[in-house]
């Protein structure tokens, strides 16, 4: 009898300790309570009339005249025409069922806020000095997915409605684009505007390499902010691109090596390796978008395995990009 069960408790434990996860962490003593402020549910407060531009100066201070300049483009607070302006795109929102949309989709936002707490419990969990952000959620107009400035993010609600929202390909959204246009999606950009808003990039010389290696930092950043969310999501990949890109790492880095084009200053060439698409344009139609980002975030996973000394913190403020590829060991 002995003879059977020890190994099926050795293989028991073995199977737990493959599949445990670095990054979930305990996070239960550390208390966030996120107040989401709902410009988009006070802007129609007074539908159809004008909305009430005093009482959203005095509930929304500065973040209001953002609103009007960076998301809505329709200038100021103190313009003559602001009050018009904002009753005309709300009848534009409430024309385009926007408002019922969204709450179809989000409900209360309770389950939202809650995945935004845990998310930003990690974060102060390994960065306890920083403040919490003040978060809005508002109407984007389609446009702006997600906003930062000092001490704040703003959350389009209308630009995660559900790949199957009619409006997305009425307003002639891509499809790669519209694939990630849901409410799950919404953690992840948050946690990914935040990272980019802490933690910008720093170089005296722009290379493609320092580049890969930043991306790689942010997703590296993003699995200990969401550590129980799937990779592919992180990276908004589809299976067969998370596939692709798992099963193609070693001639991705060697096409970068052998072309000499790792250390190219080359913009397009940078762009085409980091920048959002429906595919990686340097390879195949069928490649993962951004592969520059998937191979940094290998490295910056090699890097840290070795480096086991070196904290989060540490880690989001080196600069030094060359170092991490040489201290990382990274032989794909």
């Amino acid at each position: 009898m002995k003879g059977v069960i020890i190994p099926v408790v050795f293989i028991f434990f073995m199977v737990n300790a493959c599949n445990s996860n670095k990054f979930d962490v305990d996070i239960s003593n550390i208390k966030v309570d996120l107040n989401i402020k709902r410009l988009d549910l006070d802007l129609m407060h007074n539908y159809p009339d004008t909305p009430d531009v005093y009482k959203l100066i005095n509930d929304y201070g500065s973040f209001l005249e953002l609103y009007g300049y960076q998301v809505l483009q329709i200038g100021g607070v103190n313009e003559r025409e602001f009050g018009k302006l904002l009753l005309d795109f709300n009848k534009y929102c409430q024309d385009f069922n926007i408002p019922t949309k969204i709450e179809q989709q989000f409900g209360n936002f309770s389950e939202t806020k809650i995945k935004l707490e845990t998310a930003l419990k990690y974060y102060k969990y390994y960065f306890p000095e920083k403040s919490l952000p003040q978060v809005y959620a508002y109407y984007s107009n389609f446009s702006q997915s997600i906003i930062t400035d000092v001490g704040l993010v703003g959350i389009g609600l209308d630009k995660y409605l559900g790949a199957d929202c009619e409006l997305y390909s009425r307003l002639g959204f891509d499809n790669y684009k519209v694939r990630r246009m849901h409410k799950e999606m919404l953690p992840v950009d948050f946690m990914r505007a935040l990272a980019l808003s802490e933690f910008p990039y720093h170089d005296s010389t722009d290379n493609l390499l320092n580049q890969i290696v930043y991306e790689g930092k942010i997703q590296y950043f993003l699995d200990a902010m969401l550590p129980n969310i799937a990779d592919s999501l992180k990276f908004a990949y589809t299976k067969d691109q998370m596939d692709w890109a798992m099963h193609n790492e070693g001639e991705m880095w060697a096409y970068l090596i052998d072309s000499q084009t790792l250390f190219t200053t080359d913009a397009l060439i940078i762009r085409k390796m980091i920048g959002d698409g429906p595919f990686t344009s340097l390879f195949a139609n069928n490649s993962a978008p951004r592969a520059g980002a998937f191979l940094g975030w290998k490295i910056v996973h090699n890097y840290m395995e070795y480096n086991s000394e070196v904290s989060l913190p540490q880690l989001m403020s080196d600069s030094d990009y060359q170092g991490i590829l040489n201290k990382a060991r990274y032989k794909p």
